[in-house]
């Protein structure tokens, strides 16, 4: 997987850098809502789920007492 910058000119998503991909090669374009354009918090809030779900055993709880 790799991470590659674009910007939107209004009617097309436009690759900053030229990219080496496959033709039709399939891709995900995460947008930052526009209230919170920090791309880094909107990861992290769609990530909460996930990791409640992980940390929320009786495993982890062991940590806890530490």
């Amino acid at each position: 997987m790799q991470s590659l910058n674009a910007h939107f000119d209004g009617q097309f998503i436009v690759l900053d850098e030229p990219a080496r991909l496959k033709t039709n090669a399939k891709v995900t374009v995460i947008v930052p809502d526009a209230d919170n354009g920090d791309l880094a918090d909107g990861c992290a809030a769609l990530s909460e789920p996930v990791f409640q779900t992980i940390w929320d055993n009786p495993l982890d709880a062991e940590y806890d007492k530490f």
